[in-house]
């Protein structure tokens, strides 16, 4: 950030016009009030004091600074200046002015406060017995969610031709062999974790299984108290409700709460059913639809959407989840609609109806992993944290639009896309080429001294080795029609292919990605440098990840297996899976359906109109928009089109 900024804002620009520190905040509010505040509910699982609040206002300063240098490119007044930080006391908070026009010399600064509602204190977490039996209960749902989200991920289309079969055949065949997996590996994870359970109730082992019981209960002690203990449930709401109620929309404080996971299921009754009011909720990897209300919350509803529907203040939702994030597992409707006609609308938007009632969908590109997509919505910054700040800072105009907008022409959004496709990619490069190069490298480990000498090999036909090392000294060839190397040979791939994605998607991938977020260069005083020129053009970090990808994952094992490893397959399996990254990158988000007629969103909105700010005020070229929590449009489409799709559309 700029120095100016750091210190307030008190340095005097150089030219004829001088840079002012920004004063109190907009015309909405009053003296020492917010503008507009962003309320940040974590998710399940222990969350350290401040922890979310730095998680996700660091990234989204950043965000809202670089906009603020697209909205007011020429001048000398700081874009973003913080005026007050307490990021670990007992209401942990960070204050903002963020620069969003310049009236004459007197800048117009947009005051944001970001704080954090956490709930996470507020119980003791569940036994691990009880956290099982809960877990049990409700892997089967997790899992046929999962299955479903897959097969959406690789809908073929509509048209019906050689491409739409091929799209098909990879459908079925990839859902299948995801579903087959997936429910070998749901299994053995659940039993591992009671066989861990029962071993630490053994005086020996148990102390040391103990640890790993009383991580499995912090992690999914959340949600099982959220559903049985409604006492302790309501203490998580009532951290909400005492966040939120702080502001009160009369003074036109706009509030926007983004939640996570379990934060959305929380923060969903709470504003659903009118226990506190905000403008915007926006819902990352909701488990609103999972997890659905906590006994003894209020009203008689235990349907989301309709409850939303209901609530004649009720916020603009917009819902945001990871392709393959398992925990939302797509778009959210009422019970009664089901989810499929939303999934139809999203993924083929020239069917008839809009997907019946329901928020608006942003289904984003996080990291192509069913667990992991669920965590790093606070690092995707291309389709959260800049849409984000757009909402912040530059509100929407058209009601019956989207209001969490990806910036005008962003050029990172489908090379971002691509890159994160490239990961599944990657992973399943690493494990076909370690499999194909497991034989000859374990032949090629044997043949070595120095290896036969570490692992204590005796010399050939001098007897039995020792067990430990009798895998690696027991013959000159491997081979996967042998059902005795079948072991060592799975070990080997797990391992070496372990090595290639940990590497690739790991720092690799990091590295890269991070460079092409980047809306400008960074520099030593400031977080963005509007004098330096735009970052190089993001396609150069997805190529040099591909060419990386390939000389690492399937040029090494290739020359390692030479000439046993059929090349040719290899280079058209190579060119076929890297084709697909650049395929179906095209998705957009579906605005909101609540059933409102278009004339009464124009009377509605016109009733709610905030006041303009003063004339004069621009924001680059463009007057600026009002900030009042009363400007708030209700993202609808036609009744028309909301009664086709629940005709079953």
């Amino acid at each position: 950030m700029d120095k100016r900024a750091s210190r307030g804002g008190h340095d005097a620009a150089e030219g004829a016009e001088a840079a002012e520190p920004p004063d109190g905040p907009g015309q909405p509010g009053e003296p020492g009030r917010p503008d507009h505040v962003v309320v940040f509910v974590h998710g399940m699982g222990r969350a350290l004091k401040g922890g979310t609040l730095q998680e996700w206002a660091q990234p989204l300063m950043l965000s809202l600074h670089d906009l603020s240098l697209d909205m007011v490119p020429r001048t000398a007044h700081p874009h973003l200046v913080i005026t007050k930080a307490n990021a670990v006391g007992d209401a942990p908070e960070v204050l903002v002015k963020v620069l969003r026009g310049v009236a004459g010399r007197k800048p117009d600064y947009l005051t944001v406060l970001m704080t954090e509602a956490s709930w996470g204190r507020d119980f003791e977490p569940a036994s691990a017995a009880s956290t099982y039996s809960w877990a049990l209960r409700t892997a089967l749902r997790v899992y046929m969610r999962s299955v479903q989200l897959i097969k959406w991920n690789l809908h073929p289309g509509q048209r019906k031709d050689v491409r739409w079969l091929g799209a098909w055949l990879r459908q079925l065949v990839l859902t299948s062999l995801a579903a087959f997996a997936g429910f070998f590996i749901l299994l053995a994870v659940l039993v591992v974790l009671l066989l861990i359970i029962i071993l630490a109730w053994i005086p020996g082992p148990g102390r040391w299984m103990g640890k790993l019981v009383s991580l499995f209960a912090d992690f999914l002690g959340d949600p099982q108290v959220w559903k049985r203990k409604p006492l302790q449930a309501a203490a998580m709401r009532q951290r909400v409700v005492d966040t939120l109620q702080r502001w009160d929309h009369g003074t036109g404080t706009e509030v926007t709460v983004v939640a996570h996971s379990q934060g959305a299921a929380i923060t969903g009754q709470v504003l659903f059913q009118n226990q506190a009011r905000a403008t915007n909720f926006v819902s990352v990897g909701s488990g609103l639809d999972l997890l659905g209300y906590a006994q003894w919350g209020g009203g008689t509803g235990e349907d989301p959407v309709t409850d939303w529907l209901a609530n004649p203040r009720r916020p603009r939702w917009i819902n945001v989840w990871g392709k393959f994030d398992f925990v939302p597992a797509g778009p959210i409707s009422t019970h009664a609609n089901g989810r499929l006609p939303v999934f139809g609308k999203i993924y083929a938007r020239d069917t008839e109806g809009d997907g019946g009632p329901g928020p608006e969908e942003h289904p984003v590109y996080n990291r192509s992993a069913l667990i992991y997509d669920h965590i790093v919505y606070s690092k995707n910054r291309v389709e959260v944290l800049d849409p984000l700040a757009r909402l912040v800072l530059d509100p929407p105009p058209d009601p019956a639009g989207l209001a969490f907008r990806m910036l005008d022409g962003d050029r990172r959004l489908r090379p971002h896309r691509v890159m994160v496709k490239s990961l599944g990619v990657t992973r399943l490069l690493a494990v076909i080429t370690s499999a194909l190069s497991a034989p000859a490298a374990l032949a090629w480990l044997g043949s070595l001294d120095w290896t036969r000498n570490l692992v204590q090999c005796g010399p050939p036909g001098a007897g039995r080795d020792p067990w430990w090392s009798a895998w690696l000294c027991s013959g000159p060839t491997y081979h996967w029609a042998h059902w005795q190397d079948l072991g060592v040979l799975a070990v080997t791939t797990a391992v070496f292919a372990g090595v290639l994605v940990g590497l690739l998607n790991g720092p690799v991938w990091g590295v890269l990605h991070d460079r092409l977020q980047r809306l400008r260069k960074p520099s030593f005083r400031q977080s963005s440098d509007p004098t330096r020129n735009l970052p190089a053009n993001p396609w150069w970090y997805v190529t040099w990840y591909l060419l990386i990808v390939t000389a690492a994952a399937v040029a090494v094992p290739f020359m390692l297996a030479w000439p046993d490893l059929p090349w040719v397959a290899v280079v058209v399996l190579v060119l076929a899976l890297w084709s697909l990254c650049f395929t179906r990158t095209s998705i957009t988000g579906l605005p909101a359906r609540t059933g409102e007629p278009v004339q009464e969103q124009a009377v509605a909105k016109t009733q709610r109109a905030a006041p303009q700010p003063p004339p004069g005020v621009v924001r680059g070229e463009r007057q600026a928009q009002p900030t009042g929590s009363a400007s708030l449009p209700a993202n609808t489409v036609t009744g028309a089109a909301d009664q086709r799709s629940r005709s079953g559309s």
